[in-house]
């Protein structure tokens, strides 16, 4: 059996500590993903729109979009979400929630262009338009 860590929100055994967060120290939050401040912010200067995700919109669009699916993947099922005090939450490195319409080419945040996917079907789907526009 598996709960979310409470720091990180990644799947861990009930009973033992999260690996990634019991490694960090006291009162310093683990560092996900293995980009630097300098590389987000490029990627922030790169992708203009990745400042529209902190909207409160945005927010609720994907809180709807998790809904709609009970917490799954839209395409295989898994589990990637939980509720937690009546939000949606996504467990760390479980999935995303995927742009039909991609952002860059002129995709809205709506919750009708938003759909919940788990990493691997995000990453074929992606991997798939990516393709296409070649």
């Amino acid at each position: 059996m598996r709960r979310l860590c409470p720091k990180c929100g990644r799947p861990v055994p009930v009973g033992q500590p999260c690996p990634r967060c019991s490694k960090t120290p006291q009162g310093k939050r683990p560092s996900h993903g293995s980009r630097t401040r300098e590389q987000e912010a490029s990627r922030k200067t790169a992708n203009p729109w990745r400042s529209q995700y902190a909207t409160s919109a945005y927010q609720r669009a994907r809180q709807a979009a998790l809904a709609s699916t009970g917490g799954r993947c839209a395409l295989c099922g898994r589990q990637i979400a939980q509720t937690r005090d009546g939000r949606w939450v996504m467990g760390r490195g479980a999935g995303g929630v995927h742009h039909v319409r991609a952002l860059s080419q002129g995709g809205g945040n709506g919750p009708n262009n938003l759909v919940p996917l788990c990493s691997a079907c995000h990453n074929r789907v992606d991997a798939e338009r990516r393709r296409c526009e070649r």
